[in-house]
């Protein structure tokens, strides 16, 4: 037996090197583009599965600050007649498309605040979405400042717009379908949209002000994003009771050797900024205490602070950590059944 698995290790790694090898020449190269081409138009046009379920994807789950392959802040809410974002972070939109999400069902985002790293890829949400099919124009939610905010983005982009319907065609590429439209939601005033309810709420974050959270109910169950902020009484009120909290956690420890070590080094400005971040943020430990006052199956963290791929970094967000209590991942899946208890959750 010990010689057939040696024999049989040796063949694979013969054949691969040869197909490596191969590939040195045109024609192999060729065929390969074309096989792996049509491998992901493949994947491109399957279906999207739309359960009765609300589903939850993590298309960014990394902050501005550390070195990791994580996006910035995004969250996708979908049930089988919604398909909404929290926030659209800088390398989100890539996670969406690389998971095949259906684009073109995009209704709206919701934004918490207006910190670049919540902002970034507005406008490449709203493009891909648009090439892809929407058939209304995509809708922009915050707090107050929102309006002014997409008028921007609108007249940013003018150029843009303009030159893919002169190319593609008004027929492909209605321009009226590339505008978006902006609209200021106020904390406490739920949203209705069906049997989705979207509930706003008032997030600490300052001097980041207004920021805001939001919690999603769809038949029988519930979720909560709390953007980014410190726990306040809002939180709590507005997270009994649910499924799943998501929130932005902040690791002291990590945090404050960061700005140890750059003092250290004579690098007093960015010191200054790892001390500054550490106020304005829900550290672990602060999530951890509140979790036991509220009704809530699972608290997961996002947004981290920094954002760590790293071994050891994980294990410093984890320290101490209940056992309901999760480290979220780029294109991870929570599923939540109508009307059941379940959780399932697993990697893209």
């Amino acid at each position: 037996m010990r010689k057939f698995l040696l024999f049989s290790l040796a063949v694979i790694l013969f054949l691969g090197a040869a197909f490596r090898a191969s590939l040195e020449f045109e024609k192999p190269q060729d065929l390969t583009i074309e096989f792996l081409t049509k491998s992901l138009m493949q994947n491109a046009a399957r279906e999207f599965p739309s359960p009765d379920a609300l589903q939850i994807f993590m298309c960014g789950t990394g902050g501005p600050i550390g070195n990791s392959g994580r996006a910035q802040a995004c969250i996708a809410v979908i049930t089988p007649n919604h398909f909404y974002l929290v926030d659209v972070g800088a390398g989100s939109t890539a996670n969406l498309q690389k998971s095949g999400l259906p684009m073109k069902r995009l209704k709206g985002i919701f934004i918490t605040h207006f910190h670049s790293d919540h902002i970034a890829e507005i406008y490449e949400a709203n493009l891909i979405s648009w090439v892809g099919g929407r058939s209304k124009k995509l809708a922009v939610l915050g707090p107050e400042g929102t309006n002014t905010l997409i008028k921007s983005i609108n007249e940013t982009y003018s150029f843009d717009r303009r030159y893919r319907t002169k190319h593609h065609g008004e027929k492909l590429l209605p321009s009226a379908l590339g505008l978006i439209s902006g609209k200021e939601i106020i904390p406490g005033k739920p949203i209705i949209d069906g049997e989705l309810v979207v509930t706003p709420y008032s997030a600490d974050h300052s001097p980041a002000h207004p920021a805001v959270g939001y919690r999603f109910d769809y038949r029988g169950r519930s979720v909560v994003v709390s953007g980014d902020g410190n726990i306040n009484e809002q939180t709590k009120l507005i997270s009994h009771s649910t499924d799943i909290l998501f929130h932005d956690a902040l690791s002291r420890g990590l945090v404050s050797n960061l700005e140890h070590a750059a003092r250290d080094l004579g690098l007093d400005r960015l010191s200054k900024i790892f001390f500054d971040i550490q106020d304005y943020h829900a550290s672990t430990s602060a999530i951890s205490m509140m979790a036991r006052d509220i009704d809530v199956k699972f608290v997961v963290f996002y947004h981290l602070v920094p954002a760590t791929d790293a071994y050891l970094g994980e294990r410093e967000f984890k320290r101490n950590m209940p056992e309901n209590f999760l480290i979220s991942q780029d294109r991870q899946w929570y599923i939540l059944p109508s009307q059941e208890e379940e959780i399932k959750i697993f990697g893209d």
